[in-house]
């Protein structure tokens, strides 16, 4: 259901939102949103990644652009209990590479970082993969 409201902006960079939405879309404390900003349309979209207790790690990864290649990584994802909550993947300028982002819920993960990042680097069409937590 959509709800539509004039919100009048009280200090710079802050709005308040009506708490029983608030409370409808799980904007709660310890809960992660994804900010999507379009300076060019003046618009800004909310959508929640996921609600506290979550453990979010961001994943980079800089592929050979070849069929198969996201099959493989969220398969070793899975494998060791990693949940994606977001993923986005583009063709980079590079001919030939790709470019793949996920957020990640690292929680009940069966393995460390460290093991995850070398199973991901030991696909054949993996260049390069970073790993930075979400605060």
């Amino acid at each position: 259901m959509r709800h539509y409201e004039i919100l009048r902006i009280k200090e710079n960079g802050k709005i308040e939102i009506p708490l029983e939405w608030a409370y409808e879309v799980g904007l709660v404390r310890g809960a992660y949103f994804l900010v999507e900003i379009d300076t060019d349309l003046n618009e800004i979209h909310l959508e929640r990644i996921a609600l506290p207790g979550k453990e979010l790690v961001e994943i980079e990864l800089i592929v050979k652009d070849k069929p198969g290649v996201l099959a493989k990584i969220t398969g070793t994802l899975g494998k060791h209990r990693v949940n994606i909550l977001f993923s986005e993947a583009e063709e980079m300028e590079q001919i030939g590479l790709g470019a793949i982002v996920a957020v990640v819920d690292v929680s009940q993960m069966d393995i460390s970082r460290e093991e995850l990042i070398a199973e991901l680097q030991n696909i054949e069409e993996v260049m390069e993969v970073s790993l930075k937590e979400i605060e």
